[in-house]
């Protein structure tokens, strides 16, 4: 008869085969957390900043008429200011960015614009605008990603289209 023999060799390797094995699969797996994490960071940066647009561009397109629409800067900041008339009564909707948020004030043409009252609506690093001719450029930053739209305009303060 014959007996085999045992040596702890065996299961060492067989240990060593497993713990090589385990660390393989976290390591795996932490990468895999870490691209994951990556990838939905991205996704949430451009999907703000294309809400953020989307809404700049149906602001413009709901005022999109000569006389309408105009660029101040106030405090270094970049304001879109949109006019309106209620009633007789002239308005203004002032977007910007303050405190990196996006902020919108309506006030009454009478009453004096305040760059802290604005009303939140989200996150925003910085917005700026510019017009040449009738085309309006809005560059939007968030989280050192920034990203341009153009928009063409029927009508503004410095130009008529």
């Amino acid at each position: 008869m014959k007996t085999k023999k045992n040596h702890s060799i065996d299961l060492i390797f067989v240990l060593l085969l497993f713990c090589i094995f385990s660390m393989s699969s976290l390591a795996i797996v932490y990468i895999g957390s870490q691209v994951y994490s990556s990838i939905v960071d991205t996704m949430d940066t451009s999907f703000n900043q294309n809400i953020v647009l989307d809404y700049i561009t149906e602001k413009i397109r709901q005022n999109n008429h000569v006389g309408q629409i105009e660029i101040k800067k106030i405090q270094d900041i970049d304001i879109l200011c949109l006019h309106e008339t209620y009633d007789e009564k002239s308005y203004t909707t002032y977007i910007y960015t303050y405190q990196n948020e996006l902020k919108e004030l309506f006030i009454h043409d009478d009453e004096e614009f305040h760059i802290e009252n604005g009303e939140t609506l989200m996150k925003a690093d910085q917005l700026s605008f510019s017009i040449e001719q009738s085309l309006l450029k809005v560059d939007m930053t968030l989280n050192q990603e920034t990203k341009t739209i153009f928009l063409s305009l029927v009508g503004g303060n410095e130009y008529e289209a």
